[in-house]
């Protein structure tokens, strides 16, 4: 089960908009490992993250392009490796 969401405020900057704000989520594993791989017992993991967020929306005649950047440390992770999540995600709607 995957739960994610996030909260920004668009800003007026140049010709698109800024957004600044948060993303947050929690991951659980509701099935226990199974398999050949499995020796040591279904270990069900758990994460779960918090981090900003900052996106550019670029509206362009009947286009707009958007660029996002996401930063999400895990705070709590059970049963997983952990460490931070970095995304970048560009996009282009035509």
């Amino acid at each position: 089960m995957h739960l994610d969401g996030s909260v920004q405020q668009l800003l007026p900057v140049g010709p698109g908009f800024l957004g600044v704000g948060a993303e947050a989520f929690y991951l659980q594993q509701i099935s226990g490992d199974s398999g050949a791989g499995a020796r040591f017992g279904d270990f069900k993991g758990r994460t779960v993250g918090i981090g900003p967020v900052l996106t550019y929306i670029l509206p362009y005649g009947k286009s707009t392009f958007v660029a996002e950047v996401r930063w999400l440390p895990e705070l709590d992770v059970k049963y997983r490796l952990d460490g931070d999540y970095i995304w970048l995600k560009l996009v282009a709607q035509f």
